[in-house]
């Protein structure tokens, strides 16, 4: 289990792997494998290194917080500064009514102060 209360599965780096092709093969935030692994070179992945890939299933959130969205905010940046994924925000919002227009709001899990 590591810092943010995920059990993890240890993965090795293939050749041409990107931290994002994992997150997208796995269906993990970016964010969480960059929290999972702080002392990863995450600019120089080498075929043969192992990153802790955290268990989506193992931690349940703690509560759903209301995201103000701001200026500038694109789906992909909120999910991404929330750690989460598309299916939470699908989850826990009307999806006929998400807008991210400034000053509307979005609820996210929390998954604690850490995340």
């Amino acid at each position: 289990m590591n810092q943010d209360g995920f059990n993890c599965f240890m993965y090795m780096i293939e050749q041409g792997d990107t931290l994002y092709s994992i997150s997208r093969r796995y269906n993990v935030p970016l964010a969480l494998i960059l929290r999972a692994n702080p002392y990863a070179d995450i600019y120089n992945l080498q075929r043969g290194d192992e990153i802790c890939i955290p268990d989506m299933n193992t931690r349940p959130p703690v509560g759903i917080m209301p995201y103000v969205v701001q200026d500038g905010d694109s789906l992909g940046s909120v999910m991404y500064e929330s750690g989460i994924g598309l299916d939470d925000v699908l989850n826990n919002n009307n999806p006929n009514e998400i807008m991210l227009a400034p000053g509307s709001t979005l609820y996210v899990p929390s998954y604690g102060e850490d995340i």
